[in-house]
């Protein structure tokens, strides 16, 4: 269970981080940017145990990774939300089984609960 977490979290930051870079950094179009992380992620090789989910991951990490720069400040945060994103993941597996959006509602929980977060700290 710690090595699929781990593998979840690892996929879900990478997503993440190259969605955001991709349309921050290189002001790629933020959908063209997860549409692409999406892509290059379907072509890294994962151990056939954990199927589909690694793939999975990374593209929910790249719907996370869509959110404004306004919003997310550092690298920092990206791990945060990806760790937040990675939990819900593992957490809900069997749950919406066969359901579409299952990867964007991860995705938006997690980014909204570090927001919620952040503004209830600040």
């Amino acid at each position: 269970m710690t090595k699929f977490f781990l593998l979840k979290y690892i996929a879900f930051f990478s997503g993440c981080v190259a969605c955001f870079t991709l349309h921050t950094q290189f002001a790629v179009p933020a959908v063209i940017a997860s549409c692409l992380t999406g892509l290059i992620g379907s072509f890294i090789p994962f151990p056939k145990q954990y199927a589909n989910h690694p793939y999975a991951a990374v593209y929910a990490g790249s719907f996370a990774g869509m959110c404004s720069q306004g919003l997310i400040n550092t690298y920092w945060e990206l791990a945060i939300i990806s760790l937040i994103g990675a939990i819900l993941y593992v957490l809900t597996t069997k749950v919406f089984t066969g359901f579409g959006g299952k990867l964007g509602g991860i995705a938006f929980v997690s980014v909204a609960l570090f927001i919620l977060a952040k503004g209830l700290a600040a």
